[in-house]
């Protein structure tokens, strides 16, 4: 009797063991992680599993479990957020460098105009200014050069100003029977703002630098169709993502003028 009832023991725990499923650890990826700041950055990392770690400037490794996170980090002042599939050791989450603090400075326009004028402003930023006869000040400008235009006297002038970084920016719109003795500061047709649209394939910003004919620009991308205000000419562009480091060239015509970074090129 007592055979009988160890031998149904035994069958019974052979069926529960043939029958119990086998779980398969779960695959674990090196997550590759670049801080280009200069401080201590806090990461955070929402999923599969969890995470929450902080790391120095430079490169790290962090192995992860497979599967698609929401990450979340404080980095230059400010909070980022996005999502990220690791699904190999070659994906990267990269942490862009902080932009040079813009300056902003006083602006004043003297305008002898009887009439009000909005003068429009293209250069490191887009300003329309508007005037009336007299001293017109306006607190906070960006420095840096500037391409100005506003209509008065019949006609569209057009000319080229700095706003220096120290000081009292000043712009002087003279009156009609002024003007032939105080001609504006006439750019070049390659110095005139045109419209620039660069589309963006990328699923986060990216930060973009561009060098042209004697300007600097940084714009930071957003996913779709970014639209921004430079003078004309031949660019070189530079960008990284995913800790790849991407240049080209592109021309500024007249016109709007299109192109487009992605990470399938």
């Amino acid at each position: 009797m007592k055979k009988t009832v160890i031998s149904v023991l035994a069958v019974a725990v052979l069926l529960l063991t043939t029958a119990a499923p086998a779980f398969a650890a779960p695959k674990i990826w090196n997550l590759n992680i670049h801080n280009n700041t200069e401080g201590d950055v806090k990461i955070t990392l929402t999923g599969p599993d969890n995470y929450s770690f902080t790391m120095e400037k430079g490169k790290i490794v962090k192995p992860v479990e497979e599967g698609e996170y929401k990450y979340t980090y404080t980095a230059c002042g400010e909070k980022f957020s996005g999502e990220i599939e690791v699904d190999s050791d070659f994906v990267w989450l990269v942490i862009d460098p902080c932009d040079a603090l813009p300056i902003y400075i006083k602006f004043v326009i003297d305008s002898h105009l009887d009439a009000g004028i909005a003068v429009e402003m293209a250069g490191p930023q887009t300003y329309t200014l508007t005037t009336a006869l007299g001293h017109n000040k306006f607190l906070s400008i960006q420095a840096g050069f500037y391409i100005y235009s506003y209509d008065a006297c019949g006609t569209t002038i057009t000319g080229e100003i700095r706003v220096p970084k120290n000081g009292t920016g000043r712009l002087i719109l003279y009156a009609c029977e002024q003007l032939a003795n105080h001609p504006p500061s006439l750019p070049t047709s390659a110095q005139i703002a045109t419209n620039l649209r660069i589309g963006s394939h990328y699923g986060f910003p990216i930060r973009i630098t561009l060098n042209g004919p004697g300007v600097g620009y940084s714009f930071e991308l957003q996913t779709g169709l970014n639209r921004f205000n430079v003078v004309r000419g031949d660019y070189e562009y530079f960008y990284t993502a995913y800790g790849v480091f991407h240049s080209g060239t592109f021309t500024v015509g007249e016109g709007s003028t299109v192109f487009t970074i992605s990470p399938l090129r």
